[in-house]
């Protein structure tokens, strides 16, 4: 199949009654959040993609049919590690399914009663925010190669005097 879809409003009840994966390729400058985490001159470079792919699904029969959304994506960042302060690459990978609802406040209502993540059907439905979306929460809360060593304390500019080294002059002398 031709994949000619605008994945930036896709009309999912039509993409899920295909029921047939699509894949993409994005450049990372078209995911503009994740692009301002990595390194600059990493970021702005036209080789980092984006592989991913979506499969839309009916589940059921008849008024009880849920429609599920699959999405899967790999992407790998180049970002400093938080520990020796080097350029290190950082994969991420995403494989979620979502279920989707009539609209927002159905989303709302259902969203505490349910473990699957909760979309608003929609004939418009941004499908690259999605994946921006997830690929940030993908991201490791610490950044770290694991075995690394922090630079030495010059580098970190440890040789600098303390910040509340004057205050140790507004002492009252004892007597």
């Amino acid at each position: 199949m031709t994949n000619d879809w605008n994945i930036s409003a896709l009309d999912m009840p039509r993409f899920i009654e295909l029921a047939a994966p699509f894949r993409w390729q994005t450049a990372l400058g078209s995911l503009p959040r994740v692009q301002a985490l990595c390194e600059s001159d990493v970021a702005l470079a036209p080789g980092v993609v984006c592989e991913w792919s979506l499969l839309g699904q009916s589940r059921g029969n008849g008024p009880s049919a849920q429609n599920w959304l699959h999405l899967q994506a790999a992407l790998s960042l180049t970002q400093r590690c938080q520990r020796c302060l080097e350029p290190m690459a950082v994969p991420l990978a995403v494989d979620r399914w979502f279920r989707f609802v009539a609209d927002e406040a159905t989303a709302l209502a259902e969203d505490d009663a349910c473990e699957e993540d909760l979309l608003a059907m929609s004939s418009e439905f941004d499908a690259l925010n999605l994946l921006e979306d997830e690929l940030l929460l993908a991201l490791p809360l610490i950044i770290s190669h694991g075995s690394c060593q922090p630079p030495p304390s010059n580098a970190l500019g440890d040789d600098l005097p303390h910040p509340f080294a004057a205050l140790a002059g507004l002492k009252l002398p004892k007597t």
